[in-house]
Formats: structure tokens, C-alpha cells, sequence
């Protein structure tokens, strides 16, 4: 899965395309206004300069969705500079989760153990949430995922427990301010993607 970032008050007019958010990149190949960058041989990044000429950007910070109208104008950039085609956006990693088990936890008196369904998946986690209940539906990312933030979830296991997802708010989905409270979904079903439809 890949990311797009664009801050033009920040950084300019720039594209980001983020392959690889844990990579560092140890060299780069540029082709007019595209820069390829790799870590060995293997492509962990993309930035795409004066895009804004190409194609009108709103959004600053994370494209969560982009359109498909925009990966043609993106693929198209690549094309020509040699690289491959991004596929099209069917994912943005945000998925509905239904919360089927809530346990305390035994060595943290403030969180609790959630057991979490999402599709055919069931997995763990830890929460601090309080709004959080069995049948409560809520957004979470998974091992891998891109956050808006820019930094990537990653699975692991903390005093004995998997923590194999994480619990979204409103302000990790970048649709409110409010950090202290899971957000809670209404009209989606587990497995979902919140932000396509």
C-alpha cells in the first residue's frame, strides 16, 4: 500500500508518494520533475515537484483516498519517467472493526484487552478508551498501515498481550478533535473500509 502527501505551505509543490514509510532511502534517480527513491534496489518512495501545474491539490497532509482521476495524472508522470503504475486506491487500511470481547486488563488497571472483529478476522488489542463497549463499532489500522501522521502501525506484543491493531479518534481520522474517545461507527459493518464506500 502506498501513501500521497502535499503540503504546499510546508514543503512546496510537491507530491509525496510514500512505498515504504519504515525505509530510508539510500539513493534516488531523478527524471525531469520525478525523483525515484531507493533503498538498494528497491523503490521505497516517489516525489513528484510542481505537480501543482498537472493537477489542483486541496488536501494538505495525507491523500487518504485518492481518486482515480488523480492516479491517472500520477501514472502518467511515472510512465514517463520509467517507473511502474500505481494501481488504484480499493483500500486505505482505516477498517471497521466490531468489538465481540472486553476484558481488563491484569496489568494495567486503565485499559482494557479488546477481542476485535473485522471480516473473517479476529484480533486483539489493548484500549484506553472508556467509550468502548461489546458491539461497539469502531475504526482501526493494522500492522503496516500508513497513518496521518506519517508514521506506520506496527504489530507487537506489550506485557504478554498481541496488539495486532489500533483504535482509532476522531482526531487519528483527521475529522474532529476529539483524542480522549474511540470513535464509534454507526452505518458500516465490520470489515468496511471507513473512508470508501
Amino acid at each position: 500500500m502506498y501513501r500521497l502527501y502535499y503540503n504546499h505551505e510546508n514543503v512546496g509543490d510537491v507530491l509525496f508518494i510514500v512505498i515504504d514509510g519504515k525505509a530510508y532511502p539510500d539513493r534516488t534517480e531523478t527524471k525531469g520533475e520525478v525523483t525515484a527513491l531507493y533503498q538498494g534496489e528497491r523503490l521505497v518512495g516517489i516525489n513528484l515537484f510542481d505537480f501543482g501545474k498537472t493537477a489542483k491539490i486541496k488536501v494538505t497532509g495525507m491523500i487518504v483516498a485518492p481518486n482515480d482521476a488523480l492516479i491517472d495524472v500520477i501514472n502518467s508522470k511515472l510512465e514517463n519517467a520509467g517507473l511502474e503504475k500505481l494501481p488504484y486506491c480499493t483500500s486505505t487500511g482505516y477498517q471497521i472493526g466490531e468489538v465481540v470481547g472486553k476484558e481488563e486488563h491484569p496489568l494495567d488497571e486503565k485499559s482494557n484487552i479488546l477481542t476485535i472483529k473485522v471480516g473473517e478476522k479476529t484480533l486483539t488489542t489493548v484500549s484506553r478508551y472508556q467509550n468502548i463497549e461489546v458491539g461497539s463499532k469502531i475504526v482501526i489500522v493494522t500492522d503496516g498501515v500508513l497513518k496521518f501522521d506519517g508514521t506506520a502501525f506496527t504489530k507487537k506484543v506489550v506485557k504478554n498481550i498481541p496488539i495486532e491493531c489500533e483504535v482509532c479518534c476522531e482526531k487519528d481520522l483527521h475529522i474532529g478533535e476529539e483524542f480522549k474517545k474511540a470513535f464509534l461507527v454507526t452505518e458500516k459493518a465490520s470489515g468496511d473500509d471507513f473512508f470508501l464506500d
